[in-house]
């Protein structure tokens, strides 16, 4: 079963160029490529991609701004649930 992301919930903050590029690159590789999430956070560049508390995940776009979501295994899918702001 392929990777997916669903962004249908997500709250979104204002990003520079520079963190929308490194969002574009992590939501493309596990929607297009179907790639892990910890595999699309390595593509991305240095996001310290961590374990936040269960299944929530968090990602750093910039000093600032981070992207948390949560993995689901079992299903392979990657719930947004904020881009921006620190989390």
């Amino acid at each position: 079963m392929p990777w997916t992301i669903d962004k249908a919930s997500a709250e979104y903050a204002q990003l520079t160029k520079s963190e929308q590029a490194k969002y574009d690159i992590f939501q493309n590789a596990i929607q297009n490529q179907h790639k892990h999430p910890k595999q699309a956070a390595e593509e991305a560049g240095d996001t310290d991609y961590k374990l936040l508390q269960g299944d929530q995940y968090q990602i750093r776009l910039s000093q600032g701004n981070r992207v948390t979501f949560t993995v689901n295994p079992t299903s392979q899918v990657v719930t947004i649930l904020q881009v921006g702001r620190h989390t």
